[in-house]
C-alpha cells in the first residue's frame, strides 16, 4: 500500500496552528517562570541611589545592562511603561508578547534586521511618552561585554541619562550561548550592583559619542564585577 504524501496545504495549517499556540504559550510561562524564581531570590541592591535618584523624582532614564543578564530586566523593570528593543524576527514576536505582560512596550528591530528603524522608534516614542527605555548594549549577537553605540545615541537624541547595571547570583545555570546568558537557580541571592548615571550632550561629536560608548562598556563591567564579589562573599 503506497502512503499518500500529506498536502502541503495541510502542512502549512499545521505549522500555523503550532505557531499560534507558542506564541499563545510561551510567554505566559516565561512571565509565570520569572515571578516564580525571582520572587523566591534575595536581591540585594548595590548603589541603587544612582537608578533611585530618578525614580523619586518620576523621571525616565535608559537602563543598559549586557545580553548576558537579560532574563532579570522585565522582572525588575515591571509595569514602569517603558520601551524595549525587540527584534523583528518571529521569535520576537513572543518577546513582544512577553514584554507586554511586563507592562513594557517593544520597538520592533535589530542592528542585524531593521536596526536603524527600531532605534527610530524608541526616539519617537520616548521623546513622545517622556519613557523609560531598556537597551541590551552588546545585542542582539556580540560580542558580549562590548557596548555598542545604540545607547549613547537615544541618551544624545532624548537627553535622558543612562544608568548602567549589572547583576550576578550565588546559584545558577549559565547556557552555553554566545551571551553565556544566566538563569538563578530558586533561592538564590543575587547582587544587582549599578553604576553612576551617563549623560550624552546633545551636541556631542562621534569621537565624544565614542569615548563614551567605551565608557558604557567599562562601567558595566565593573558593575558585573561588583555584583560577583558580593556574591562569592556570601557563599
Amino acid at each position: 500500500m503506497v502512503d499518500v504524501p500529506e498536502p502541503a496545504s495541510s502542512i502549512r495549517k499545521r505549522r500555523t496552528l503550532s505557531r499560534r499556540a507558542l506564541r499563545w504559550l510561551a510567554p505566559k510561562l516565561f512571565f509565570l517562570g520569572s515571578y516564580a524564581i525571582f520572587r523566591s531570590c534575595r536581591i540585594v541592591f548595590l548603589d541603587k541611589e544612582h537608578e533611585d535618584q530618578f525614580l523619586r523624582r518620576g523621571l525616565p532614564i535608559i537602563f543598559a545592562g549586557f545580553h548576558q543578564g537579560m532574563l532579570l530586566l522585565p522582572y525588575h523593570f515591571r509595569d514602569r511603561d517603558g520601551i524595549v528593543m525587540v527584534s523583528a524576527s518571529r521569535d520576537g514576536d513572543l518577546i513582544a508578547d512577553t514584554m507586554a505582560l511586563f507592562g513594557l512596550r517593544a520597538a520592533r528591530g535589530s542592528s542585524t534586521r531593521g536596526g536603524r528603524q527600531a532605534l527610530d522608534v524608541m526616539i519617537e516614542e520616548v521623546n513622545r511618552l517622556k519613557c523609560s527605555a531598556g537597551v541590551i548594549v552588546d545585542g542582539p549577537k556580540g560580542p558580549p561585554g562590548v557596548a555598542k553605540m545604540g545607547a549613547i545615541t537615544l541618551a544624545k537624541a532624548t537627553g535622558l541619562p543612562i544608568v548602567p547595571g549589572n547583576w550576578w547570583c550565588t546559584r545558577r545555570v549559565q547556557f552555553r550561548s554566545w551571551d553565556r546568558t544566566v538563569l538563578p537557580l530558586p533561592f538564590s541571592t543575587l547582587a544587582f550592583a549599578f553604576e553612576e548615571a551617563m549623560t550624552v550632550p546633545p551636541e556631542a561629536t562621534p569621537e565624544e559619542m565614542e569615548r563614551l560608548r567605551a565608557e558604557l562598556t567599562e562601567r558595566l563591567v565593573r558593575a558585573q564585577r561588583t555584583a560577583q564579589t558580593y556574591c562569592e562573599e556570601k557563599r
